[in-house]
């Protein structure tokens, strides 16, 4: 899937690909924020297959007035306040998006699937 705006000059095309680098890049660095994870099972399954992990935990649903609405799958540090770090990643997302390409975000959903608690 790609995100198509059009204009008198000609189409832009921005692929799903190019929004996953971004948001990878943006939340990367987010306090708490330990890992992404797989969105079901199967997903799981054949990114262990595949190693393709920059997708793994990212939905992105393109939508016909050059929005998208955001899906996260997130692994947060045990310890932390879950709603902050969640805040925080919705935003940082948020901005990445509509700075650096220009698209509107509708929504950014933040599901945690875990927590990663500290060994010893």
């Amino acid at each position: 899937m790609s995100i198509v705006e059009t204009s008198k000059a000609g189409n832009v095309s921005i692929s799903d690909d190019v929004i996953m680098a971004i948001l990878s890049q943006s939340i990367s660095e987010c306090y708490g924020l330990v890992a992404m994870a797989p969105k079901d099972l199967l997903e799981g399954l054949n990114l262990k297959i595949s190693e393709k992990g920059r997708k793994k935990g990212i939905a992105i649903q393109s939508h016909d007035d050059f929005s998208v609405t955001v899906d996260l799958h997130v692994i947060v540090a045990y310890g932390v306040r879950i709603p902050e770090v969640a805040r925080t990643v919705m935003e940082r997302a948020k901005i990445a998006i509509e700075t650096q390409l220009g698209i509107q975000v509708r929504e950014v959903n933040i599901n945690v699937h875990g927590i990663k608690v500290p060994k010893g």
